[in-house]
């Protein structure tokens, strides 16, 4: 059997839940807000990268860790079925359901992108105290040799230090490290999930299609918050709520207050659950067609005025020659 390389950070049965066709001949509409484009493709062309959760372990299966997210994913899938046949978000089906959304929160490449921004100032501030003097210079170097790392003699200490402070590298967090994190990580974040309270919304008759994007799980403020709040918001804190687009018909909207329940999604909340994920997305949003609404400003718009919208206003911001 050929080894998967293509793997989805949204998981492909997720998708088709947005998609017009079944199975590997489903497509969704794409807007890319990178190349402002806007285009028709199968669903297992988007949302993924190359070997994306490979494992470079030595005698370890290069895809055991993707096959486990399949299994993950694909009973998900099978939980989001029934929540959207029962209108019902309990039992086992939400604890599923949950733990794919806490996949999806730290298992993307934005989340990689900013790790990696982390780990790179602290390695650069590792690096600026290595070279803050001459002893301690010679202190690393010798600790480097104690732990059995080549340190050549013509490395002196002002040619580091001119190196290091010349700032003209980068530090490339390694995906082990990137995969490691995640995994660490998820359990918290389905503790939080956990905790919540979740409303499961039902589009009825005549209220537009739901969107999603490649980057699905939002968190949005309930309350107006101070501008310039140090470290904004998380998903521990009150007056938060988690948004999750459970299929283009179904939403999930979870906080700390109130009580579970399932209620009817109307015309405006299904608008305003799109412009949410407009704003949360990395770089595309996915749809079943163009028919759907969204606010833009003060503006309700359909979403073939989407990528419009979008190149409008990527050209207030170019500048003016």
């Amino acid at each position: 059997m050929a080894e998967a390389r293509n793997h989805h950070y949204v998981p492909q049965g997720y998708l088709r839940g947005f998609a017009d066709g079944i199975g590997r001949k489903a497509r969704v509409q794409v807007v890319d807000i990178d190349t402002l484009t806007s285009f028709r493709t199968l669903v297992r062309n988007v949302a993924a990268q190359r070997d994306f959760n490979r494992l470079d372990i030595e005698g370890i299966d290069p895809n055991a860790l993707e096959d486990g997210y399949a299994h993950l994913e694909s009973s998900a899938v099978n939980a989001i079925r029934r929540v959207c046949q029962t209108e019902k978000f309990d039992g086992e089906d939400r604890m599923i359901i949950l733990n794919l959304m806490a996949l999806l929160v730290i298992r993307n490449p934005r989340m990689r992108c900013n790790w990696a921004d982390v780990m790179e100032r602290l390695w650069k501030m590792i690096g600026e105290m290595m070279v803050a003097n001459p002893a301690r210079w010679e202190q690393t170097r010798k600790g480097m040799k104690d732990a059995g790392y080549e340190v050549r003699e013509e490395t002196t200490y002002e040619s580091m230090r001119d190196f290091i402070q010349g700032g003209e590298y980068n530090v490339v967090t390694n995906r082990l490290v990137h995969i490691r994190l995640e995994l660490e990580t998820l359990e918290k974040v389905i503790h939080l999930l956990s905790a919540r309270r979740w409303r499961l919304g039902v589009l009825r008759d005549n209220v537009p299609d739901l969107i999603t994007a490649d980057h699905p799980v939002s968190l949005i403020s309930t309350i107006q918050r101070p501008e310039g709040l140090m470290g904004g918001f998380g998903y521990g804190m009150m007056e938060t709520a988690v948004v999750f687009p459970l299929s283009r018909r179904f939403s999930l909207w979870g906080t700390f207050e109130g009580q579970d329940e399932t209620k009817d999604v109307g015309w405006l909340q299904a608008a305003l659950f799109n412009s949410n994920g407009l704003r949360n997305m990395d770089r595309q949003v996915y749809s079943y067609d163009t028919s759907f609404q969204f606010i833009w400003g003060k503006e309700a718009r359909r979403g073939d005025r989407l990528l419009q919208s979008l190149k409008d206003e990527a050209a207030k911001e170019k500048p003016q020659l």
